[in-house]
């Protein structure tokens, strides 16, 4: 029966994959005539594809049975449910949902995950029109990272709790914590549920924990957050660290090592007492590559500490390195400055021997167990992780005495004390940040949990920024939504990834224009790692015509593209030798559409669809009239670079250079001082890791002083 529709505006809000999702529909003569979509604060790298194809249903079906747009399901689940509660308030329905009744039983699920070489497969009891029990059976997502273990301790006993499937995701693991959420909505479903009904609100705390009496808080505890919470207990601070993910180790938990220059221990151990590399060699590259010395001082100290720093954490808190350093790794990174530099750059030793599928060894427990020493240096010292920093707090004066935080239960936070250390990760996670500081949003490797909350805090304050916009931590080039599900195989996954990142294909950037064949810095585009941080938003496509696709799929690839290796982000699957058919072609080419990875049309057509320049494009491809494929390749960044202005002792400054006394900025918050805007940060091996070490020491021991 055709429900009749009051006319007006009628709004709605429902819980994302890692936000909330705003809907307002206006009707007018009982119909949807306009639509408005607010999915800006989703993870998803699909939000514009999101409000573009579900306005266009909404208004197309008049309804709100509309599908699911690929990559990004449980954004658009939530602005159906948006849409449906919009509609029942525009019929006169109050909205009151009685749960329909579930079937007793054990039921198992397989979806897509974090991992990308397999699904997720969870077992989900339901007894007594109730989730009972949830097991995880089969899952990949732990052999990438640390997080899935995190989402499945936390997740699950609070989702049981609160029967509701708006339980939040675990702050750091949300697509492990989708995954899971997910599991248990298609188990309502084949118990004869309607799992929208148990989207549901879930109460939060009404509470102000107040803690007073420390000497240093640590905003943020990523690796340098974690070693400055280390340097100022082992200095005799009472020490609080907050952390808004639900683990500690931020980035530096994906990374290999750090830069070594002229460690006592590590010269000893592995270069038979040797220097590894001459600090002035590494100063003078250094200088010419930033082309300032604003910073001189800066850099020097940041070269000068290295080693003495490492040599501190391995005598102090048991970090270990592993071989005197290791060169360029073979076709790894191409665009070292300094080749010839094959002892600089050093790597975590693996605890227990694990190494997590990414290639990195797992050296968490090496900084849980500093964290924890320090932490037992004074019966004071304390951290938290999942709760957020929010603001400063200051006194009448307007000096900053405190932090006001928020924990994940709704908790609110005032943490007082003498000087603050920000570690809380540069700005990688906020979209709105990222438009402003580079015009663009890239894809995203590293934690989106950083949201450049110790940036804010520190300009609040009256601090500047230094190089805010030095190009992200760019190593990576892939498609921009990867396909989790099983569409494709391995092997055809890698084929499409080859297709968007080779070298021998026409390469356009996001305008339409041909990409020029080098970058600023002289790094060849057909090199594309690091190059890629100079491409237009941060991403390129790979032209071609349906002759060029025909080939390939009755002739083969490339020898050029036969040979592409996607670093990090491969999905499992191998290659095919140059030469041999690609039967599949047709196939891997309609996925890719589907899946938003690539586009087809004339150029008036894909301009269009792409917002590029109708006429840049005609005259990059040729033909006005010929139908054309651009498959995309989107740069997929660690982190930002740039970030709060602080001197050598790591005081974050004021516009006149006069440092904040009792304020400090460490790691990716405070790195811009070694990079120069614009440019791509320093590029050698394992240099942001070392700035961690050396800040964070830093940092802690002045922060001790006050």
């Amino acid at each position: 029966m055709k429900k009749n529709y009051q006319d007006g505006k009628f709004t709605s809000t429902a819980k994302g994959h890692s936000s909330d999702v705003d809907l307002t529909i206006t009707l007018t003569n009982g119909k949807i005539k306009d639509v408005k979509i607010d999915v800006e604060g989703e993870s998803s790298s699909r939000n514009d594809a999101v409000v573009s194809q579900l306005t266009n249903q909404i208004l197309e079906k008049q309804n709100d049975s509309i599908d699911a747009v690929s990559g990004a399901t449980e954004t658009s689940n939530a602005v159906r449910r948006a849409l449906t509660d919009c509609l029942n308030k525009a019929s006169g329905q109050n909205g009151n949902v009685i749960k329909s009744e579930l079937k007793d039983g054990v039921y198992e699920e397989t979806v897509p995950s974090y991992s990308l070489i397999a699904p997720m497969t969870g077992k989900v009891t339901v007894k007594d029109n109730r989730i009972k029990d949830i097991k995880i059976t089969s899952e990949k997502d732990s052999q990438g990272s640390p997080w899935f273990k995190r989402a499945e301790a936390k997740l699950i006993p609070r989702l049981i709790a609160s029967q509701s499937l708006d339980t939040d995701a675990v702050t750091g693991a949300s697509v492990s914590s989708g995954a899971i959420k997910l599991i248990v909505e298609k188990a309502i479903t084949d118990a004869g549920g309607d799992s929208d009904q148990w989207h549901v609100p879930v109460a939060k705390e009404n509470r102000t924990v107040v803690k007073k009496g420390y000497d240093v808080i640590v905003v943020g505890l990523g690796g340098s957050g974690i070693l400055s919470y280390c340097s100022a207990a082992d200095h005799g601070a009472k020490v609080f660290g907050m952390e808004a993910a639900a683990g500690i180790g931020g980035n530096s938990m994906s990374t290999s090592g750090p830069m070594v220059v002229n460690s006592k221990i590590q010269s000893q151990k592995y270069n038979n007492g040797k220097d590894n590399i001459d600090e002035q060699d590494l100063y003078q590259t250094w200088m010419d590559y930033v082309q300032t010395d604003k910073k001189a001082d800066v850099i020097k100290q940041a070269i000068k500490e290295d080693g003495p720093a490492l040599d501190y954490y391995m005598e102090n808190f048991g970090f270990s390195f592993d071989g005197a350093a290791f060169g360029q790794p073979a076709g790894y990174y191409p665009s070292f400055v300094r080749p010839d530099w094959t002892k600089e750059w050093t790597i975590y030793s693996a605890d227990n021997n694990h190494w997590y599928s990414v290639s990195e060894p797992d050296h968490l427990p090496t900084f849980q167990k500093a964290l924890d020493k320090a932490k037992g240096m004074n019966s004071a010292n304390d951290y938290q992780v999942e709760l957020r920093a929010k603001k400063f707090i200051k006194n009448s004066a307007g000096k900053v005495v405190g932090v006001e935080a928020e924990s994940y239960d709704g908790s609110k936070y005032e943490v007082y004390g003498k000087a603050i250390i920000l570690a809380s990760g540069g700005f990688i996670g906020n979209k709105q940040m990222m438009k402003e500081v580079y015009g663009h949003t890239c894809q995203v490797f590293g934690s989106t949990v950083a949201q450049g909350d110790g940036i804010r805090m520190g300009q609040s304050a009256g601090g500047a920024t230094y190089a805010l916009d030095t190009l992200p931590m760019i190593h990576i080039s892939q498609v921009p939504n990867i396909i989790r599900d099983n569409s494709l195989t391995a092997n055809e996954k890698a084929i499409l990834s080859a297709l968007a990142t080779t070298s021998d294909a026409k390469k356009l950037d996001e305008t339409g224009a041909v990409l020029s064949s080098k970058d600023k810095s002289g790094t060849a585009d057909a090199k594309i790692t690091v190059g890629i941080a100079y491409a237009p938003g941060f991403k390129y496509f790979n032209a071609y015509t349906k002759a060029d696709l025909e080939k390939m799929k009755n002739e083969g690839l490339s020898d050029t593209t036969s040979k592409v290796v996607i670093i990090l982000l491969d999905q499992g699957g191998k290659m095919p030798k140059a030469g041999i058919p690609i039967e599949s072609m047709d196939k891997i080419v309609d996925e890719a559409i589907k899946h938003g990875d690539a586009w087809k049309g004339t150029p008036v057509k894909l301009a269009k669809e792409l917002n590029m320049d109708e006429t840049k494009l005609t005259e990059a491809l040729g033909d006005p009239d010929q139908e054309y494929y651009l498959f995309e390749a989107g740069g997929y960044a660690y982190a930002t670079c740039g970030g709060l202005d602080v001197d050598k002792n790591m005081n974050v400054l004021k516009a006149d250079g006069t440092p904040i006394e009792n304020i400090f900025a460490v790691g990716q918050d405070s790195e811009g001082v070694e990079n120069k805007g614009g440019q791509a940060y320093t590029p050698w091996g394992g240099q942001a890791q070392a700035w961690t070490f050396v800040s964070g020491k830093i940092a802690g021991e002045n922060a001790a002083k006050l």
